[in-house]
């Protein structure tokens, strides 16, 4: 049985442990964040872009980010949003507004900020395009979208803040040390980071480098995989689509692992921690 080990913010955790082990993986895993809700004044600001009729574009970084919109913006979620057109990153994404009463205009080939780029790249000149997303989401959908000739406003609908060192976090290293897990993965930028950053102040930097030489290393996508490089690993397994349906599917494939149960991929997968 191949043994996974991944952190994600604590509010979706449950539901990723749920989806490996229904996948056949064995898993241990442990919060790396929280998820906060963005400020009053970010969601005031996409109010006035959205009322004044300049924007064109919406896109939806994550079904996190719709939830704090729904939060926000209550029973004119839909009216605010209903002359833009509407981009998800990903199926489930896209499933989350379909439910809350909007309707998508198109969806990328690839499920990733990059995806998103080539799906508008052709379209958003002269154009403003609002990003509904994380404060921490990576810069290729920002600039690739600057670079097409948008303009792009980033709206941070809510915070990524580090959960800390936890009993579950614990248990992950000792396990990594003990040489129980066969795959780390890595869900985002942002969570590698501060992974590595719990690690190496619990284990050393030599010790860490060592630990994690000793397993293979998935990354949920491309701005993951480059933050990875940066803290010195190079990433042995990434899917095409930034999900982490599709990374587990990956994950998979790399082991050959038999599944517990059929797990056919749907609309309703998670998406990764944008």
């Amino acid at each position: 049985m191949t043994m996974i080990g991944f952190t994600r913010p604590i509010e979706r955790l449950k539901d990723s442990i749920k989806e490996a082990e229904e996948m056949g993986f064995d898993v241990i895993a442990a919060p790396s964040m929280k998820i906060i809700s963005g400020d009053k004044e970010e969601f005031e600001r996409a109010r006035h872009i959205l009322l004044s009729g300049t924007a064109s574009f919406a896109v939806f970084g994550s079904v996190t980010a719709v939830e704090e919109c729904i939060k926000a913006y209550g029973e004119d979620f839909v009216r605010l949003f209903s002359k833009v057109k509407i981009i998800p990153i990903g199926p489930s994404t896209g499933n989350a507004l379909k439910s809350a009463g909007i309707s998508t205009d198109a969806l990328p080939e690839e499920f990733s900020s990059a995806g998103i780029v080539d799906l508008l790249k052709d379209s958003v000149k002269g154009k403003t395009v609002l990003l509904m997303r994380s404060d921490s989401g990576s810069d290729v959908l920002y600039n690739g979208l600057r670079a097409a000739g948008a303009e792009t406003v980033s709206v941070a609908t809510y915070k990524l803040e580090e959960f800390g060192i936890n009993s579950a976090l614990l248990h992950l290293i000792t396990a990594i040390k003990g040489g129980k897990i066969d795959v780390m993965a890595f869900t985002s930028p942002l969570s590698a980071k501060i992974f590595y950053s719990q690690i190496r102040d619990m284990a050393g930097n030599d010790a860490t480098v060592e630990m994690m030489g000793r397993l293979k290393v998935a990354a949920i996508g491309g701005p993951t995989s480059e933050a990875l490089r940066l803290l010195g690993r190079e990433p042995d397994i990434m899917p095409k689509d930034s999900t982490f349906h599709d990374l587990l599917e990956a994950i998979a494939s790399e082991s050959g692992i038999v599944r517990k149960t059929a797990y056919d991929r749907c609309p309703g997968q998670i998406q990764g921690d944008e």
